[in-house]
């Protein structure tokens, strides 16, 4: 327990064929080998099958393993080999079980039956029977994608910083925009990006009019709605999206009204998108990491002392690199090793609250990951993992952690500054994301019509954030359809409400804890069986809730707008 309250570093070498790349390059050879050796053009039989699973649960973890090392010191020419590698067999696995699926779809109803009998595993079966829709042509869609990352990449932004204009490409444009500690200088520098995109603007419009266009044909071909793929994504039902924002249009006005005083606090009547988006930290407490542990413990036990006892074990046996060490590249994540029942984590702790929070969203993805079961499967992890359940366990480690710090906070002022910084989190996944949802449902039906200009689409985004910030704010910005790539995602539409969906259900969840005996033994059993039923079923399941009705929803965001009382109380 010596590494326990020290920032510790990540033990790779225990994992797989660990740092030893030629090991690495004879494993990939030898699946690269036995792909070679099936025979896609007739059914499989049970073995067949079982090999195929155990390569992609391998490939999923050798993805995991790539991912760590791009923080290690590895040569970058290995890097991309290695990447490629894993890339391309995964593609070479997955085409397999698509022509498997394709001769299924060409058998007869007896010829199936007859295959059937001959697999006893069912899961088998069904992910062998089930097809994607489509939704478009895949190779139409990464075309648009790649246009619309050229003509980002390609953009140049014109501003006067103080000293004379400056040219810049759009991603140091943003920074600058976003972060700089001059707020004239961080206007200048958005005006200017704004600016450029504007110019940009018809381009990117006739590139999303083109990606929803072609989806849009699609759903209509297969008679479907264009959100129908997404909520089956994420395991959800219309009418379970429907209540969860019908709960947070209902308190509004109670958790908006957290922007007015805010803009009180800085002498205006109202604030903008940009300030709210760069307002500056108030006084924050520096949590070094033993601080930060006993927090995440304490604050962990009453819900499960078995969480508790996996943080120590994460910590002891190298799974977390906190470590801050010179040339540390920054960022944070938790990869996932889930057929050696381990994970990784990375951040580099920095002695702040953020990097306090950081550490337990990591560790609630770990634990999440932890539970999960093995089981025999023709997906990847990214195939199964609903964006609505990915986030279940990891913010509520986090809000756990938070609610603690604030509890045991006696300094007015630092106690305040951790409310606001949870509120304005708060914010993000309930307005900001709120109003890229409002926004994208809003063109996809105008789109059914025809293309719209990039004018209309400015105007849409205007009203959509009016309403999702509760028209609290003096400016929006016009242009954020074109700053955020997910919008231009060939694989992926509506990207957003799984994050609103995802957050809302974590605090809802965590309420349960505090409230209802059993519930550490009710969420392990849900999270063991992430993507073997939907969310929706999962929750019903194992707590009893319908997420369709607005019960849930409204219990939860009552906790949200007590934040906002909260902080009112502190000022």
């Amino acid at each position: 327990m010596k590494t326990l309250y020290k920032p510790t570093r990540w033990n790779l070498n225990t994992l797989l064929s660990g740092l030893d790349m030629d090991r690495w390059d004879q494993q990939l050879n030898t699946i690269g080998e036995t792909l070679l050796s099936f025979n896609s053009t007739e059914m499989p039989e049970e073995q067949d099958i079982r090999r195929l699973s155990d390569i992609i649960q391998y490939l999923d973890s050798a993805e995991s393993f790539y991912y760590c090392l791009t923080v290690e010191e590895i040569a970058p020419t290995t890097l991309s080999s290695f990447h490629s590698t894993i890339t391309s067999l995964t593609s070479e696995a997955r085409t397999i079980r698509s022509n498997w699926q394709e001769l299924l779809d060409t058998m007869s109803h007896a010829q199936r039956e007859g295959w059937s009998k001959t697999i006893p595993n069912r899961l088998f079966i069904a992910e062998l029977t089930y097809r994607n829709r489509s939704v478009g042509s895949l190779t139409t869609l990464k075309s648009l994608e790649e246009r619309y990352l050229v003509e980002v990449g390609n953009l140049t932004v014109h501003a006067d910083l103080g000293e004379g204009e400056t040219i810049l490409p759009f991603s140091e444009a943003n920074k600058i925009a976003m972060t700089h500690a001059d707020p004239a200088i961080r206007e200048r520098a958005f005006q200017g990006l704004n600016r450029a995109l504007q110019e940009k603007a018809p381009e990117a419009a006739s590139i999303y009019n083109e990606m929803v266009g072609s989806r849009l044909e699609d759903h209509k071909q297969d008679h479907v709605d264009y959100l129908d793929d997404s909520l089956a994504a994420n395991g959800i039902s219309g009418a379970t999206l429907q209540a969860m924002w019908d709960a947070v249009d209902a308190h509004l006005d109670g958790f908006s009204a957290y922007l007015t005083i805010k803009a009180k606090e800085h002498s205006k009547e109202k604030l903008s998108w940009l300030e709210l988006m760069t307002s500056p930290e108030d006084a924050s407490p520096k949590v070094p990491f033993p601080q930060a542990i006993e927090g995440i413990l304490t604050s962990l036990k009453t819900i499960d002392p078995k969480m508790t006892d996996f943080v120590k074990e994460a910590l002891s046996n190298g799974w977390v690199d906190a470590e801050a060490r010179p040339g540390k590249p920054s960022g944070g994540f938790c990869a996932p090793f889930l057929a050696q029942g381990e994970s990784r984590i990375y951040l580099s702790y920095d002695n702040s609250l953020d990097s306090a929070r950081r550490l337990a969203h990591e560790l609630g993805h770990a634990w999440h990951f932890k539970q999960m079961k093995t089981r025999n499967t023709l997906s990847s992890l990214d195939e199964t993992l609903e964006m609505t359940t990915a986030e279940s366990a990891s913010i509520l480690f986090e809000t756990a952690l938070i609610d603690e710090v604030i509890q045991g906070t006696h300094d007015p002022a630092i106690k305040k500054s951790i409310l606001g910084w949870k509120v304005e989190r708060n914010i993000n996944y309930l307005m900001s994301i709120r109003a890229a949802y409002l926004f994208e449902t809003a063109f996809y039906e105008k789109r059914k019509s025809g293309p719209l200009p990039a004018e209309e689409m400015e105007a849409l985004l205007l009203a959509s954030q009016q309403k999702a910030y509760g028209n609290r704010l003096k400016e929006y910005e016009p242009c954020l359809w074109m700053k955020y790539p997910h919008f231009f995602r060939a694989d992926l539409s509506f990207y957003n409400y799984p994050y609103s969906f995802g957050f809302l259900f974590s605090i809802g969840l965590l309420e349960l804890a505090h409230e209802h005996d059993g519930f550490a033994h009710r969420f392990q059993s849900f999270l063991s069986e992430t993507g073997m039923l939907p969310l929706e079923e999962l929750t019903k399941k194992h707590f009893n809730i319908d997420l369709s009705h607005p019960a849930f929803w409204e219990q939860t965001m009552r906790r949200v707008v007590e934040d906002v009382n909260e902080y009112k109380k502190c000022t």
